[in-house]
């Protein structure tokens, strides 16, 4: 009896051990003073199997990033991440093939990468706003 009391024990001992290795607030800590702000003026426009989507961009983004910006469209098909597009070259639309018969969501995010003079050692150089949801039905 002595013996399995020492293995429970232990097997609790372990489990909590492991289960406290959570390193998402070190991650959380590190200081980045580089953000981009979403996109101005999101929407969409549904037509048969496409959907265009236009966008501006903020007059407030900071010098420290490189042009030409980038946005980054993620494609949701029924709560199915199914594509990413890319709007390179500060482009304001993009026209996106669907099925009509499905329901869609799409984020639009920012990127943009830092300048050689802004980048950090350790910290990453590709930054992208928090991004919109656009729901199409």
């Amino acid at each position: 009896m002595k013996r399995f009391s020492v293995h429970v024990l232990l097997v609790i001992l372990a489990i909590g051990l492991f289960s406290s290795c959570y390193d998402r607030g070190i991650v959380d800590a590190k200081d980045f003073d580089h953000s981009l702000p979403n996109v101005d003026d999101l929407a969409y426009t549904k037509t048969g199997n496409t959907v265009k989507i236009t966008w501006g961009f903020p007059a407030d983004i900071s010098p420290a990033f490189r042009r030409p910006l980038e946005v980054s469209i993620q494609k949701v098909e029924n709560d199915i991440y199914r594509d990413v597009i890319i709007a390179g070259g500060e482009n304001t639309s993009a026209e996106i093939p669907i099925d009509p018969s499905m329901s869609y969501r799409f984020v639009v995010k920012l990127a943009g990468n830092l300048s050689d003079e802004a980048r950090e050692t350790g910290k990453p150089d590709r930054v992208y706003s928090s991004g919109l949801v656009l729901e199409v039905q």
